[in-house]
């Protein structure tokens, strides 16, 4: 039996916009490891299958709608003795954390300890009472608790669940009538199932903040940062998730005074949430502090923190800035080999460039075209909609892929790489063809023909 037992929990019934990974890939001919897999039907590689570290493995439809998974990690614990629990699915985190309690596993986030990177307003209150900046926020539990909180703060306010994950969920609530929208037709409509009518503290009001927005994703060992990527936010998710606006990254170079003001930060935070003994994995969100009498230290303020990785498309700049070189490293492998206790190079020879990405959501509609090459120079385009079809959209969903396409540059400077990719975001937004849903057949069939002399022209 190998000195390292792990159970890995994954759920992978999402699509992605980054090719996926075997398991054992991570793994080096002489780490002492075996792994246990619970994922979603289809999820499994053929390598992972066949691999010798790959022990036992469960395949069902959707892990994260599944009780069973607790259940048959319980039984192979009785059979294997568990060493560590994985995950890297932020739906799965805090049952993750359960289960190592369960288990009485002492290495990872617990029960007791995952809130703070994961329930929001836990996350707040551990932050605030650490002198951490954060925006006023309270727990919901009745219409008349944002009523009062607006009265406090004013208009405008956000509204999210408090387990709410890219921006699911989330309401802008800027002026009365949004109130009475709000009230009147969405807070209750997510729980009235099952004869449930109460809320249960699940969402929380948050004043709303202006500003730019930034990340830091990195990886800390004992609660010290070993690793970090910091990026400014091009754009926001909330603007991609509610506005229908083109997201994006920039990294920010380490000749930049940004960068180590983020990196500090970050480890300031981390200083006061509980940290993990060993590897901890986050993605930290931060604003802007806009405030004139902030104190000296108090550049950011917190917006989230999540114990995981983050989003596919960030992972991928970040290997683009650091592992371009050594195909054999990625951010994917030094997460999951710090997350159970492997060994990760402690030093990286990051590129002195910038990364630059932005990502163009679907609109509602039927769309009709989309350009399978983009003809400006030093930019990257990805089409992530079918270029040989026409497909329809609804509205967005956190659950489905909702990009049309992407666009990356390689740049010396931040400003350069933004100059870039919005530049092909303004190519595509007159070349693309997006008809609504209830448009006459005529007129659609007018638009495949521009569709297929386009084709026909620029193939």
């Amino acid at each position: 039996m190998a000195s390292r037992r792990v159970l890995v929990l994954d759920d992978h019934q999402i699509g992605s916009m980054i090719e996926g990974h075997s398991w054992s890939e991570f793994i080096d001919d002489d780490d002492d490891i075996e792994l246990y897999i619970f994922t979603s039907e289809g999820a499994l590689s053929e390598k992972d299958k066949s691999s010798p570290r790959v022990r036992a493995y469960k395949e069902v439809a959707h892990p994260t709608t599944d009780g069973t998974l607790e259940i048959w990690s319980f039984e192979m614990h009785k059979k294997y003795s568990f060493t560590h629990v994985y995950t890297n699915n932020e739906d799965l985190i805090i049952r993750t954390a359960h289960i190592r309690t369960l288990l009485n596993i002492k290495n990872g986030l617990t029960a007791e300890t995952v809130p703070a990177y994961r329930e929001k307003v836990r996350m707040k209150e551990f932050a605030s009472k650490g002198g951490y900046p954060v925006p006023p926020f309270q727990r919901l539990f009745a219409p008349a608790d944002l009523i009062g909180f607006i009265e406090k703060q004013g208009y405008p306010v956000v509204v999210k669940p408090t387990l709410g994950c890219a921006s699911a969920g989330l309401s802008l609530i800027k002026t009365e009538e949004d109130l009475h929208t709000f009230l009147s037709t969405k807070l209750f409509a997510s729980i009235d199932v099952d004869q449930r009518m109460d809320l249960v503290g699940e969402f929380m009001a948050e004043g709303y903040m202006k500003g730019g927005m930034f990340h830091v994703d990195g990886i800390a060992k004992n609660g010290q940062i070993i690793h970090a990527w910091p990026f400014v936010y091009i754009h926001t998710c909330l603007s991609f998730c509610q506005d229908g606006s083109a997201y994006g990254n920039s990294s920010v170079p380490r000749s930049n005074p940004l960068h180590d003001r983020l990196i500090k930060t970050a480890q300031r935070l981390l200083n006061i949430l509980p940290t993990p003994s060993d590897g901890l994995v986050f993605h930290l969100e931060l604003y802007e502090n806009l405030d004139e009498n902030r104190l000296p230290d108090d550049d950011f303020v917190l917006c989230e923190i999540a114990a995981r990785a983050p989003g596919a498309s960030i992972t991928h700049l970040i290997d683009l800035l650091s592992f371009q070189n050594d195909k054999k490293q990625s951010f994917a492998r030094l997460d999951f080999r710090i997350s159970v206790s492997l060994p990760i190079p402690e030093s990286i020879d990051d590129e002195e460039k910038v990364v630059s990405d932005l990502i163009v959501p679907r609109k509602p509609g039927k769309l009709m075209y989309i350009p399978r090459e983009c003809p400006i120079p030093d930019i990257k385009y990805i089409p992530l909609a079918d270029t040989e079809k026409p497909t329809v959209f609804e509205k967005y969903d956190v659950n489905g892929m909702n990009s049309s396409c992407r666009f990356i540059a390689e740049t010396k400077t931040m400003e350069h790489g933004q100059e870039l990719v919005e530049k092909g975001f303004e190519w595509f937004e007159s070349v693309f063809i997006n008809t609504p849903l209830d448009e006459p057949c005529t007129v659609s069939l007018m638009k495949e023909l521009h569709r297929y002399f386009h084709r026909k022209i620029f193939k």
